[in-house]
């Protein structure tokens, strides 16, 4: 049987097709095997994210009643995953320490990067024009994941980005509350373009023998490991190639080039492959996806092209709309039918109308809560809040979309961190009176602000070493406290005098939680806010311990990490209400797969729509293994993005039934007029 390439829109079937295309191997294959099961196993299915691989495997498990499990697997899981089960190969190849590899999170691989490039960030000889410490940190990792995506050898980085970037020369750094950059002094001398790039490879580099030698994985260290040394191996293809027959991969649109280097060593060692591919797809194109190069493997196959879905708005209005944004035109157009626009002058105002048109159409039974979507090119705060804060007002559920919030924004945590800082020494220096404060609404229900303001202005001792919660009578007038408020007080302060600095943090945190919340019956959110606490300190206590830090610099790195809110949890259900409007950004909701009957498109005058935003790292295209060597003009980045802004507008429309609405303000968050890309759509609509 040749191999199968599925091609087709958004919701146009591929993976119910790529489906059949399983079962038909079940039972013309498997079935007439010794051990059907073992030979179901052969098949590798390669997945986008963690949540299409459970749909996708599920979905197989039940179409075939579970007889014939298989190898389900994103592409970074299955690196991670051949990495570790064939570490000692790399161990003996590379000459590594013989120690069992640690996977790295990223908030700790952001950290310990900061601390092994310190002395180059320090000297300013590791640095890029306008971009803070932090950031630039983050941007290197993220140069090494690309590199690593496209099979690219960390020494080939200044080549490609000084024959790709179009730069000037590097000036002096002006001190920018907006990017946290301080200037070096105006005597030192700034390294030029290739300079800069070769000290950023060797920076690179240095983190990569920094990790080998710890037993450290990334991400990036993980893709750079399979790429080069584990995919390559005679003895690591032997085993690949008795291992897998079949391989599956939904959506090639967003895989990386080195998952494509993986299937085009299965098909050309006679393993069967299906494929689907969405030319509207591409949404991880700047984070690592290549498209492109994945119709190398297109032409090997057997292709197969699906029609779109009939019976949405997509299906009437798509090519006409892409071509009023593309080329917009004066000429006098008629309304769209189901296009509707709400506006407003402030962006405020535009969140209640957008709130209360919902919860209209919802009260007068015109559409379900389920069947509505939100979508943004990007959401703050402010917009989360106050859309969530209204509808739920008016008893209407509201589901955000993998929405994560730093642990450092529960109150519960904020305690437990002022709780370590008093019980175990050298700490005093990261409480404040307003922690004690905090601690002390927090952890007692008897003492109210008032009363624990004062508490932490008279009862509170500040030191360094050794911070002391006095006794209530050190304030004069201690008797207006009220007994309630007193007692709750002395029975938390003793309480923390009976505590030992020897007992490991982590137990301690657990004996906290068990005292001071168990008895609360804390609801799901908060509940899942301190276990991800728990997980997280248990994770960077092993770290730490891997790398030989001392007990009081952990307990400190680990305070500042989570008060730096780089450490997340997801604080919403699992199983959210059914009948949910669902809240999302452009990125996500195109991630997810979703439909739904109506949309509401946030901030539709928005310049965003145009721009990747967060969904395109520094220097993305130079990775692309069809880069062909030139310069990354701005006109180049201004094709690409309508590119990208005709695909998300395809995808989009495909994945909206019924009604659309534009939802735009005149004045941005800062004042400024609004005068995005869908503005000609916008004057169409009704």
């Amino acid at each position: 049987m040749p191999n199968l390439w599925i091609e087709g829109g958004s919701l146009s079937n591929k993976t119910e097709r790529m489906v059949q295309e399983f079962c038909q191997w079940s039972e013309t294959d498997f079935a007439n095997q010794p051990n059907p099961q073992a030979a179901s196993q052969k098949v590798l299915v390669l997945t986008v994210d963690s949540q299409q691989r459970r749909s996708l495997s599920d979905r197989l498990m039940l179409i075939t009643h579970g007889r014939y499990p298989v190898t389900a697997v994103t592409p970074l899981s299955f690196f991670r995953d051949e990495v570790r089960l064939f570490w000692t190969l790399l161990v003996k190849k590379l000459s590594l320490k013989a120690q069992f590899p640690l996977l790295l999170r990223v908030e700790n691989e952001q950290e310990l990067a900061g601390k092994v490039w310190k002395d180059r960030l320090d000297t300013n000889t590791l640095q890029m024009e306008g971009v803070g410490r932090d950031r630039l940190v983050r941007r290197l990792l993220d140069l090494f994941l690309l590199a690593a995506y496209g099979g690219w050898d960390l020494t080939e980085i200044p080549t490609i980005l000084n024959a790709g970037i179009e730069t000037t020369s590097l000036e002096v750094l002006e001190q920018s509350p907006k990017n946290g950059v301080v200037s070096p002094p105006a005597a030192e001398i700034q390294p030029s373009e290739p300079e800069q790039w070769q000290e950023i490879s060797e920076a690179l580099q240095e983190w990569r023998n920094y990790c080998w030698e710890s037993g450290l994985l990334t991400y990036g260290i993980i893709t750079d490991l399979f790429a080069h040394h584990l995919l390559p191996n005679p003895q690591y293809q032997r085993q690949l190639k008795q291992r897998f027959k079949y391989v599956i991969v939904d959506r090639a649109d967003e895989m990386p080039a080195i998952a494509c280097d993986l299937c085009k060593f299965l098909l050309k060692n006679h393993a069967q492959g299906v494929f689907t591919f969405n030319p509207d797809g591409s949404a991880r194109l700047g984070l690592g996806a290549d498209p492109d190069y994945w119709q190398e493997i297109k032409s090997a196959c057997e292709v197969e092209k699906l029609p779109p879905k009939p019976n949405t708005l997509g299906a009437e209005i798509t090519e006409t709309v892409i071509d009023l944004v593309s080329s917009p035109s004066f000429q006098f157009l008629e309304p769209y039918p189901n296009v509707y626009s709400i506006e407003s002058v402030s962006r405020a105002k535009l969140f209640r109308n957008v709130a209360e048109a919902i919860a209209e159409a919802i009260t007068s039974e015109v559409v379900k809560a389920s069947d509505i979507a939100i979508i943004a090119p990007g959401l703050d705060n402010i917009a989360n809040y106050a859309i969530a804060e209204i509808l739920q007002k008016k008893q209407i559920h509201i589901q955000p979309l993998n929405d994560q919030r730093p642990l450092s924004h529960s109150a519960q945590v904020r305690s437990l961190l002022t709780l370590l800082a008093l019980v175990y020494p050298h700490l005093g220096k990261l409480i404040s009176r307003d922690h004690i404060a905090e601690m002390l609404v927090v952890l007692t229900e008897a003492i109210d602000p008032v009363r624990a303001g004062i508490l932490a202005d008279y009862c509170f001792a500040p030191h360094p070493d050794n911070p002391q919660l006095l006794p209530s009578e050190t304030y004069n007038q201690w008797n207006r406290l009220g007994y309630e408020a007193n007692q709750a007080y002395e029975n938390l302060r003793q309480w923390v005098e009976q505590q030992s600095p020897t007992l490991a943090p982590l137990l301690f945190i657990d004996r906290a939680i068990n005292i001071f919340f168990r008895p609360l019956k804390l609801n799901y959110e908060h509940t899942a806010t301190l276990q991800s606490l728990i997980e997280t300190a248990q994770y960077y206590w092993q770290l730490s311990l891997r790398l030989d830090q001392p007990d009081a610099t952990i307990l400190a790195d680990f305070i500042q990490l989570i008060r730096q809110g780089t450490v997340t949890a997801n604080p919403y259900a699992p199983n959210p209400p059914q009948n949910s409007v669902v809240l999302a950004t452009i990125f996500q909701y195109r991630m997810a797969r979703l439909s739904h009957p109506w949309q509401f498109w946030l901030d539709a005058s928005s310049d965003l729509w145009l721009q990747g935003g967060s969904a395109a790292l520094f220097a993305a295209p130079l990775f692309l293994k069809g880069w062909n060597g030139e310069k990354w003009t701005a006109e180049a980045q201004n094709q690409a993005d309508m590119q990208r802004l005709q695909r998300l507008l395809r995808d989009l429309l495909a994945r909206t039934g019924d009604r659309l609405y534009l939802c735009h303000s005149e004045l941005s968050t800062n004042g400024q007029i609004q005068n995005g890309v869908l503005l000609p759509l916008i004057e169409i609509s009704k």
